[in-house]
């Protein structure tokens, strides 16, 4: 006997694949700036550039951990 298989939210799981998609770069892009440019702008006593750059990585590991939750939902919810 086959056991059923549980269906996906296809769209919560395509929505959660587009949201990591968009995340990875601002976590790989990140500390290559930050050395590139923030820590030089912050030796020079300038610390905006280096205040972006911290920012934008905890965008980025905030839509991963909001992509997580839907690629989640769209297998646990039902």
């Amino acid at each position: 006997m086959e056991k059923p298989k549980k269906p996906t939210k296809k769209p919560s799981l395509i929505k959660g694949v587009i949201i990591l998609a968009f995340s990875f770069p601002f976590l790989f892009a990140g500390p290559a700036f930050y050395f590139w440019i923030g820590a030089p702008a912050l030796r020079q006593g300038n610390w905006g550039w280096t205040a972006f750059i911290v920012i934008s990585m905890f965008v980025g590991a905030g839509l991963i951990i909001r992509g997580i939750v839907a690629i989640l939902d769209s297998f646990f919810e039902n």
